[in-house]
């Protein structure tokens, strides 16, 4: 969701992104030097896309630090930044603060030199797992199961054991870097997935995607232009936690039957 933003301020100014181990590839078209995430040092303004009290802890000797009062850290903020609708919006604003006017969607571009893995053209992918365990729809076992098309399961680094239990028997592709990914998702029909980062670098690599919401809100965090299937609405919603809170029917708003989704993907593949 930040791309844009990041191409923006690369136009007005030197860049340096402070990322995880995952930033290289994914921030390979932005002009800036990518980092690991730690102190800061150097630089006139720290722009705080993430809104944790350690990214600004982490910024706080730069003369100047632009982010969301979110998470205690107003204090440490020189530029407090009203948070949009969407998380997308919100970091358009931060970029705005300094001078930067992102526009579009995020956009992955492919590169011939990345390497291609062995997939089905066609195939419907699926991602079951997520960083935010809350967030897993338990039914994709039995979607993967339904789907009479080609199926890919796909899983991030050291997530192999995690797909296979929700698997459904389908072939699966573990580890891929980015590119690869990206690579793999030119040759994929729709990719399904929960909320999560593969559904974003999906959409922003061309790929039409299938979002299985519960906790979280569409309007808020959804992938730009993904169509979505929506659990119940619980009273706790929406919930960007890692643990529910609701003890009268946990995980209830993750309650989306098999037949519904699979209904969606039909849909989308007609």
């Amino acid at each position: 969701m930040a791309l844009p933003a990041l191409h923006a301020l690369s136009e007005v100014g030197e860049v340096t992104i402070h990322a995880p181990r995952w930033g290289g590839e994914l921030y390979r078209d932005v002009r800036a030097r990518v980092m690991p995430r730690g102190r800061m040092a150097g630089g006139d303004v720290a722009i705080l896309f993430a809104p944790s009290l350690r990214a600004a802890l982490e910024a706080w000797r730069l003369p100047r630090r632009v982010g969301v009062a979110s998470d205690h850290r107003g204090w440490l903020l020189t530029d407090r930044v009203a948070p949009g609708r969407h998380q997308g919006e919100t970091y358009t604003r931060l970029a705005a603060a300094v001078g930067a006017s992102a526009t579009g969607p995020p956009v992955y571009a492919r590169r011939a030199t990345d390497r291609t893995p062995e997939v089905p053209e066609g195939h419907v992918g699926l991602v079951p797992v997520s960083a935010t365990p809350m967030r897993e729809w338990p039914g994709f076992a039995a979607l993967a199961r339904r789907l009479d098309v080609p199926v890919v399961v796909y899983g991030g680094p050291g997530e192999e054991e995690r797909v296979r239990r929700v698997s459904g028997g389908r072939p699966m592709v573990v580890g891929l870097d980015l590119p690869s990914f990206g690579a793999a998702l030119s040759r994929c029909a729709l990719l399904v997935a929960n909320d999560s980062g593969a559904a974003h670098f999906a959409r922003a690599c061309g790929t039409r995607v299938l979002v299985v919401y519960g906790p979280t809100d569409a309007e808020r965090s959804g992938p730009h232009g993904a169509a979505a299937v929506r659990g119940p609405v619980m009273e706790c919603a929406p919930c960007y936690g890692r643990r529910c809170t609701n003890r009268g029917a946990p995980r209830g708003c993750l309650d989306v039957p098999v037949a519904t989704v699979h209904a969606a993907v039909t849909a989308a593949l007609a």
